[in-house]
């Protein structure tokens, strides 16, 4: 399983200098500790959340770092212009080295993204999956016309391509007619961060039996903070998880959803207690949905804390998973 973290540009000081410097220094941190992986959310119209320059934030976190992959989770292509997109990818591509993973979704919840953005919700997953196939052909063809219901392009040559000849590509979604599009052709999927256990398990099995034998190569995000003791972790996450939760509850109950996130739920189903607690909970995972990826997001809103229990991973919680590993082989 390989390591990541997942990156939503949180903002608890209401400085947006300052909280693209933690960002980067948590990505980097990261790298130096051997995670494998670092994907970053777009969101728009939020200051707890700063991060809707997603392609932008990408490109710099390439000219900052050397080895690490650098995914998009996800840009939300009913927002923007398919071949833009592609030219945008091939850039950073490129200035990484290869390093980039591209993950794509229609956008979540957030009826002002859809408003300020002009693209209608009913046809948000028919626009997004138009317009990734769109750029799918501009990255593999030298000349692309292209007439759909949304999109058209007269022999358009995208200049540059990426450095990757078969671009890796993933799709956040629940819906099962976008996830067996996935499976069908062998696009990876991923899990947000509070996403219930089984609702993950029943993305893979759906997946599974769209494609049977192909790997949905799952990127699985989830809230973290381990301690030595679950007081100590609860303490440093809980004031983290009320924030997110009550912002989430609002805008559900804004559009008549009713209750939900509550943050005790959310705890429930974050990486969030002792080390030998998490240690467990990552073995539950495993054994359930066996994710290509764990991604984490360290739920503290003090940025060095989050530094220290991603260390925790690395050199103490990474090493008893990967003994126990080697145990059971």
């Amino acid at each position: 399983m390989r390591l990541g973290v997942f990156c939503t540009y949180e903002n608890p000081l209401n400085d947006y200098a300052k909280c693209f410097a933690a960002q980067t220094r948590l990505v980097q941190h990261v790298e130096a500790l051997g995670f494998e992986e670092a994907w970053v959310a777009e969101h728009h119209f939020n200051p707890d959340a700063a991060s809707p320059s997603i392609l932008v934030l990408l490109a710099y976190l390439a000219g900052v770092t050397t080895k690490i992959r650098l995914g998009s989770a996800a840009v939300l292509l009913p927002f923007r212009n398919p071949v833009q997109v592609a030219e945008d990818v091939a850039s950073i591509d490129i200035l990484s080295g290869g390093r980039f993973d591209f993950g794509i979704a229609k956008g979540g919840p957030f009826p002002l993204q859809n408003k300020h953005f002009h693209a209608d919700k009913d046809v948000s997953r028919d626009m997004t999956l138009e317009a990734l196939e769109l750029i799918e052909r501009l990255f593999h063809e030298d000349e692309v016309s292209f007439s759909g219901r949304f999109y058209q392009t007269d022999a358009v040559r995208l200049a540059p391509k990426p450095l990757q000849k078969n671009m890796p590509l993933w799709i956040a979604t629940t819906t099962p007619e976008a996830i067996r599009y996935a499976a069908q052709k062998g696009i990876g999927v991923m899990g947000g961060s509070p996403f219930p256990l089984q609702k993950v398990a029943d993305i893979v099995e759906t997946y599974r039996a769209a494609a049977p034998g192909v790997d949905p190569r799952l990127a699985l995000a989830r809230f973290y903070f381990a301690a030595p003791t679950r007081e100590k972790a609860l303490a440093e996450a809980q004031p983290f998880v009320a924030r997110f939760s009550e912002r989430m509850r609002g805008i559900f109950m804004a559009q008549g959803k009713g209750p939900a996130f509550d943050a005790e739920g959310v705890i429930a189903r974050s990486l969030i207690g002792s080390y030998d607690e998490v240690i467990a909970q990552v073995r539950e995972i495993q054994a359930r949905v066996a994710p290509r990826s764990l991604l984490l997001k360290p739920a503290s809103l003090d940025a060095d804390k989050n530094l220290q229990t991603l260390t925790d991973f690395a050199k103490i919680i990474r090493p008893a998973l990967q003994a126990s590993s080697l145990e059971v082989a």
